[in-house]
């Protein structure tokens, strides 16, 4: 792992400890078992990034639904490891820096991972996930402090270090030019289409 792969440095140190001690162990666990399908209902995309994958239950889902280009990105380099062991494409990298050209995929999915990032990654997070999406984006966040104690204390640290309202995170994609065509208030599940003049 360099400085360039974790700019905001202590991300990958928090989820590589976390991973090692059991975080995630599930390989089915994933928080997109609802916006997966809505999002390939949608769009259709023949290419697809996942932001915080974890282990990538939603890279095996759309390649089962015939994806022909499912990728992740993870900071953890253990949770990358454990789902490239299950076949899943996943690079290790900060979500405030994707490595990937300008509208790379059709669509990119992030679920339960933005809130995770300091304010200011979150944000160029959200930047990052405008850049490499052109058709679609598809997103949860949750707005609330993190009730798991047990993950904070194994992490010696509160994992939300951004709590916005559901709407303030809308209203960033929204400056990015992205709009929401569909939206789920009670999942907090929201699908965006860039804003047409």
């Amino acid at each position: 792992m360099t400085a360039d792969v974790h700019p905001a440095g202590g991300y990958a140190r928090i989820y590589d400890r976390l991973y090692r001690l059991g975080y995630h162990r599930n390989r089915t666990k994933s928080h997109a078992k609802v916006l997966a399908p809505r999002c390939l209902e949608r769009w259709r995309p023949q290419s697809v990034l996942d932001v915080g994958c974890s282990l990538g239950w939603t890279l095996d889902y759309f390649t089962r639904e015939g994806v022909a280009n499912a990728v992740g990105v993870d900071v953890s380099e253990i949770a990358a490891r454990k789902g490239r062991a299950l076949g899943r494409d996943i690079r290790v990298s900060c979500a405030s820096r994707l490595p990937f050209e300008d509208d790379a995929f059709d669509a990119v999915l992030s679920t339960d991972c933005l809130e995770h990032l300091r304010e200011d990654d979150a944000r160029r997070a959200v930047s990052e996930m405008c850049r490499v999406a052109r058709r679609g984006i598809a997103v949860k966040v949750n707005p609330r402090l993190d009730r798991d104690r047990w993950w904070q204390f194994v992490a010696r640290a509160p994992l939300h270090l951004t709590l916005r309202p559901t709407d303030a995170w809308l209203r960033w994609f929204e400056e990015d030019g992205w709009v929401v065509v569909e939206g789920d208030d009670e999942r907090e599940e929201y699908l965006l289409e860039p804003r047409t003049a």
